[in-house]
């Protein structure tokens, strides 16, 4: 294009600056809208699949991969059976293992699941928000009956350090509450963006010391707060009374007793490090390489049926199937941005109506014809450039001040807003288009006359 056609194009852009510039925020405001969409849909994705992002298998009783994982991770559903301790600590004892952390459900906090686990939690399972601190007030539990909060539990219920809490039997608000041992809130989770925010987190020895007593969901004996906080004494009392209760009968022969003093002992022993059964564990392994073999090893542990589920697999699974919603969106965003490319068709045929005695001007000044369709792609050119560029900075700028917003409302941790190549990939889709809704009316333009438009009307 010679120095004259960019004058001409200067000047025609300068002459329609107002309703060029509508088309331009509009198309702007739409690659906004596509571009913002898709970086919401991959920290959303990021997010899901770092959920338990430093757990190489989920180990626990034999069931589907993704029902599995569910109930541990996300606390959907429940657990068809349970994994033995002794089953747990086979699995601990492996090679390939370097660390394993127990998991307890099954009960409830006003709507929130309660999760039974160990200290080291915190520091295998749990990631750093941004690199940030994981807890915004206190720390993880040190004694029985106290319990840490995650950021959407606190939240919700208006939770601080100190706040005494009661527990729920079971999964739904009819529970029946473990009101004679109340909790204290001894740490505040920062929000990480994985389920755990919405979690209510206690020991293990807390879940099996609320449990004492009760059979079959109805507690048979109450117990002070005193009690569970020194679970051997409360274990070598109730052991006590049963031997009491065993020289008062006078048909048990003192071997017989030996055997079953011996039996109390390993009861103890259990219940030292918490439950007699757990609904599984996360491991983690020495080297992730190892990942397929001890997934085979435990699928082959013969004491027990074990299933070994690798997170990221899974996960990938699961998204497969909630990612439908993610991809009606990405198709509601792709159809504004088509109407908008309409409408700028529109507009741009109207204009070259309205410009019918400037073409025709121009024409008769020796343009050719040629020129004149390279004058309105260069016009849709101009628009759509500008249009990316503008919707990109909008995107970038809209995404940077409602990071703290995402975060606080939905839970999504925000970290790396700036958007990647998926969503850069609009850009080269806006400027062909542009350069199509912009031949319609070059085409148009191409077979008029040099008359057209000169004759006066009357």
């Amino acid at each position: 294009m010679n120095a004259q056609m960019l004058a001409l194009l200067r000047g025609s852009l300068a002459n329609r600056a107002f309703s060029l510039a509508l088309i331009v925020v509009t198309l702007a405001c739409a690659v906004a809208l596509y571009v913002g969409v898709q970086n919401v849909q991959r920290l959303t994705r990021a997010s899901f699949e770092n959920s338990i992002s430093g757990v190489d298998q989920v180990v626990a009783a034999r069931g589907s991969d993704v029902q599995i994982l569910l109930n541990t991770v996300f606390g959907l559903g429940a657990s068809g059976n349970l994994v033995s301790d002794q089953t747990a600590a086979a699995v601990a004892d492996m090679q390939e293992v370097a660390w394993v952390v127990p998991l307890a459900l099954g009960d409830s906090h006003r709507g929130f699941r309660v999760l039974g686990t160990s200290p080291e939690f915190f520091e295998r399972v749990m990631p750093a928000p941004s690199g940030g601190a994981l807890f915004v007030a206190g720390g993880r539990f040190e004694q029985v009956l106290e319990a840490v909060v995650g950021a959407d539990v606190a939240a919700a219920l208006g939770y601080q350090l100190g706040d005494k809490i009661v527990l729920q039997h079971g999964l739904g608000d009819y529970g029946a509450a473990h009101d004679d041992l109340p909790f204290r809130v001894h740490g505040v989770l920062a929000r990480t963006g994985t389920p755990f925010d919405r979690t209510v987190l206690v020991s293990v020895e807390a879940i099996e010391a609320i449990h004492r007593g009760w059979r079959n969901g109805q507690q048979l004996v109450e117990l002070s707060p005193e009690q569970v906080e020194k679970p051997t004494d409360a274990h070598e009392d109730e052991h006590h009374h049963e031997d009491e209760h065993h020289h008062e009968d006078e048909h048990h022969e003192d071997e017989h007793h030996e055997e079953g003093h011996h039996e109390d002992e390993h009861h103890d022993h259990a219940h030292a490090g918490g439950l007699d059964a757990l609904d599984g564990v996360f491991v983690g392994l020495t080297e992730r390489r190892n990942v397929v073999r001890v997934q085979r090893k435990i699928a082959d542990y013969e004491p027990e049926p074990l299933t070994a589920v690798i997170p990221g697999v899974t996960l990938a699974q699961i998204w497969q199937i909630i990612g439908v919603a993610d991809r009606g969106f990405r198709a509601v965003s792709l159809l504004v941005v088509a109407l908008v490319l309409l409408a700028m068709t529109a507009m741009t045929v109207l204009s070259t109506d309205s410009r019918r005695r400037e073409m025709a001007i121009l024409r008769a000044l020796g343009a050719s014809p040629s020129a004149l369709v390279g004058l309105i792609l260069a016009e849709a050119l101009f628009l759509a450039i500008c249009a990316s560029v503008l919707g990109l900075g909008l995107a970038i700028g809209v995404s940077a001040l409602a990071q703290q917003w995402l975060t606080q409302t939905i839970g999504l941790v925000a970290t790396g807003m700036l958007p990647g190549w998926q969503e850069m990939v609009i850009v080269a889709y806006i400027i062909p288009a542009a350069l199509v809704a912009g031949l319609v009316p070059a085409l148009r333009l191409y077979r008029r006359t040099v008359q057209d438009g000169i004759m006066v009307e009357r």
